[in-house]
């Protein structure tokens, strides 16, 4: 093995990445460096740091920080508070919760299925309480800084109670690895904007720990912003070679030139493709090459913690073309990846087939930008004639070579989800973004892959320049048409669609040629250097801010009744590719929505005695949504059914004085206590207590057999840009109404029943998802009125 010394190489995929599976850079790049002899190994230091934080002692941590913070308003309050409302059923459950992620049976228990991902949410609310500002999922998070802005990232790095990657770095950073006196070279790869705070963060400490370390950053994102300075940029005080374009060959170079006495200062860069270093202050460049992808080394998944990934399998990313051909208005792949190559179909299953014995997975998704129809064809016809007996997944787009027959081979070969970039079901709209792409193909490809019985997925885009309202409407109700023709005309249970609002890339076509596309760049805020998007106006169509409406207006999973479902409260609440393609693999239905279960009323027995439901936790919050007014509110948490209630609470009180009451004693209490919620009286706030399970009764009534259905208490319907919205702050619900839904609840709520028929689905979706609750008709009428405590009758 040639070396420096016996120099070694790691190589880091910095948070945050995706915790689902695997990135497939730093393990490519491990097993080119392998190949020309260098030792290397891997950190994933996204997973490792996920599955840290995602941990009792760490999460223990965290309630403790969130607890002794000062907050930075009402909403950071709030977010401090329900951090500690969530804490001990989070820290309690979470590895469970992540072992329940990691298994092939939590697919068919949805009820497993969805308290894990409850667990896993309240955990991630618990990091989020703990920093100011912060808003921490594992898509994408926020924090008091900015990453689109030098200055603030800048700050974040060194911050520990700003920046929840340092407090966590200084706390669970693989330092004997980093310290290593064997380790010369640190490689980090940073594909998205999501890791840029974590990867200075890193970059700092690794500079403080080893200043001797030669420092190389690469990576998709990376390769986009150092692309647009002209001048020496402040990262380069943490990064001695930036890798631009491909990292094979050219990280191996850089190698190559240290072990030939290449220091910091020499000229040995002039040999690496793509890459760009400062120079008395200017920033030297030599010209990308494409690797030769046909003689890829097989991707190295030794060095990863496989079991570490919050999904089952694990599922190993592959590749077996590079880059993209086609040259799309709003896309920035061909610029950030060179030229279009594909590797050979056989080559391809030959690493599937070697991976699978090694790591023992079935379970592969290919990170092609496109897999054309030659490539989906020679691969598929490989992985059939190799037996290999794997699952697998990946993208492409709508073209005519895409019939029944190749459809066919693709479920064979164990395709069991295909990603469509449709965009948009006009023709027009389609031209305007230069997609090349035919409305008659996408029909004929969607018919083949579903007659086949693969599952797929749209891509939408929503307010692309020029795109009028009436089409981005017409495309979200092609794409719903889509998942329902699957669903019920195919049997295809796993057809799903997506759309985001449209964003102006700096590297895309439309960003270098906005006048071609009729739009005018906003010059850009010059605190947010860092930015890659940019603000636009419009001369025809929908303006920027009207896709943001149409993506909020389209957002949620479409319900035949009319009413669209939302768990607004739950940030993980839309399916993640991840499982829709393992669950279609083993079979498994598709995660419904729970039922919102309620107790039944009427209340209990008079005498009966309440106690405090298991787990329940509370905590004082400022009442209500303004700075001003910090009138003290109780907050309670219900774990076991997921239920908040905010009651106004006036006094030094403590919630577990109710335990033990009588019912008759309750409402007298609450009267007393001038304690309600939502404005609501005593006996509602009673009711609301039981029927949402946070008091438990020892005895109940028998519900009389003319029990009727009413609206829960404190819902009423809210239209946003004439769109109808019913939200119940206790359970954490929105839904959305459509057409005679609207009706049937405005009759439910002025105390009329609708007739029977059409509206029968829409009101069994409102009991489900708890708009509407049981109550024996007369019940209102018949509860005694207790006086409050010290008064006669």
């Amino acid at each position: 093995m040639r070396s420096k010394k016996g120099m070694k190489t790691v190589l880091v995929n910095p948070p945050l990445w995706n915790a689902y599976a695997p990135h497939l850079a730093v393990p490519l790049l491990l097993g080119d460096l392998r190949a020309h002899g260098y030792e290397a190994t891997a950190y994933d230091l996204s997973i490792e740091c996920v599955d840290w934080m995602l941990s009792a002692p760490a999460l223990e941590q965290l309630r403790r920080k969130a607890a002794a913070r000062r907050s930075v308003g009402l909403r950071d309050e709030w977010a401090r508070r329900r951090a500690q409302l969530v804490a001990p059923a989070a820290i309690r459950d979470i590895e469970e919760a992540k072992a329940r992620l990691k298994s092939l049976a939590t697919l068919h228990d949805p009820a497993a299925f969805h308290a894990a991902r409850r667990t896993l949410r309240d955990a991630l609310w618990l990091v989020s309480g703990a920093f100011p500002s912060c808003d921490f999922d594992l898509v994408s998070n926020t924090c008091a800084y900015s990453a689109e802005s030098t200055l603030q990232v800048l700050a974040a790095s060194g911050d520990a109670e700003g920046n929840p990657y340092r407090w966590a770095f200084d706390r669970m950073l693989d330092r004997d690895l980093l310290l290593d006196p064997t380790v010369g070279v640190v490689a980090v790869s940073m594909s998205a904007d999501t890791q840029l705070i974590a990867a200075v963060t890193f970059l700092s400490m690794v500079k403080d720990m080893r200043p001797d370390v030669h420092v190389v950053l690469g990576g998709n994102y990376a390769t986009r912003l150092v692309d647009r300075w002209q001048h020496r940029h402040a990262l380069f005080d943490y990064v001695d070679t930036v890798v631009t374009g491909e990292g094979e060959g050219a990280l191996a170079a850089v190698v190559d030139g240290l072990t030939e006495g290449g220091t910091a200062t020499a000229d040995f860069r002039e040999k690496i493709p793509g890459a760009v270093w400062a120079d008395n202050g200017i920033l030297l460049r030599t010209p990308r090459q494409s690797a030769d992808i046909s003689a890829a080394v097989k991707p190295a998944y030794d060095a990863l913690p496989l079991d570490k990934y919050l999904a089952p399998g694990p599922i190993l990313p592959v590749f077996a073309s590079r880059s993209c051909p086609w040259d799309c208005a709003f896309c920035s792949i061909p610029f950030a990846s060179n030229s279009f190559r594909q590797r050979p179909g056989e080559a391809v299953a030959e690493e599937v087939r070697a991976l699978r014995a090694q790591h023992g997975s079935r379970y592969f998704m290919f990170v092609d930008e496109i897999m054309s129809p030659r490539t989906l064809r020679n691969v598929s016809e490989a992985l059939v004639s190799t037996s290999a007996d794997v699952y697998w997944y990946g993208e492409t787009r709508f073209a005519g070579g895409l019939d029944d027959e190749l459809a066919g081979l693709l479920h064979r070969s164990g395709c069991r989800r295909m990603n469509f970039g449709l965009e948009s079901a006009s023709q027009r709209v389609l031209d305007l973004m230069r997609k090349g792409t035919r409305i008659e193909d996408a029909c004929e490809n969607i018919t083949s892959m579903l007659k086949a019985g693969v599952p797929i997925h749209l891509f939408v885009i929503h307010g692309f320049p020029g795109e009028t309202r009436e089409e981005a409407e017409r495309t979200v109700a092609f794409a719903e048409a889509v998942r329902r023709l699957s669903v019920h005309h195919y049997g295809v249970a796993h057809t799903t669609w997506g759309g985001s609002p449209f964003v102006l890339d700096v590297h895309a076509p439309i960003g270098t040629q906005p006048e071609a596309f009729g739009i005018r760049i906003d010059p850009p805020d010059p605190a947010e250097d860092l930015s890659l998007s940019r603000d636009y106006r419009t001369v025809s169509g929908m303006s920027q801010q009207d896709s943001l409406r149409v993506a909020e207006d389209a957002s949620g999973s479409a319900d035949d009744t009319g009413v669209w479902f939302r768990a607004v409260r739950d940030p993980m609440a839309r399916e993640i590719e991840e499982f829709t393609f393992l669950r279609a693999s083993v079979r498994a239905a598709p995660p419904e929505p729970l039922p919102v279960p309620l107790f039944d009323w009427p209340p209990p027995d008079p005498d009966a005695r309440l106690t405090l439901a298991p787990g329940v936790t509370f905590t004082r919050v400022p009442w209500p949504a303004t700075e001003a007014d910090t009138e003290p509110a109780m907050a309670l948490y219900n774990p076991a059914h997921d239920r908040f209630l905010q009651l106004n609470w006036v006094g030094d009180l403590d919630w577990r004085q109710l335990d033990g009451l009588a019912w008759r004693d309750l409402e007298a209490w609450l009267t007393y206590q001038n304690c309600h919620y939502l404005g609501c009286g005593p006996a509602d706030t009673a009711a609301l207590l039981l029927r949402h399970g946070l008091l438990v009764p020892s005895r109940r009534q028998v519900r009389s057999p003319d029990a009727r259905l009413r609206p829960e208490i404190g819902i009423a319907m809210e239209t946003r840009r004439a769109t109808p919205y019913l939200s119940n702050p206790i359970t954490g619900v929105t839904i959305r109404l459509r057409g005679e839904a609207v009706a049937t609840w405005q009759r439910w709520q002025n105390g009329e029943t609708p007739a029977t028929g059409e509206a029968d689905a829409v009101t069994d979706a409102l009991v489900r998802h708890g708009f509407l609750y049981r109550e024996p008709a007369g019940a209102r009428q018949n509860q005694p009125r207790y006086l409050a405590q010290g008064q006669e009758a």
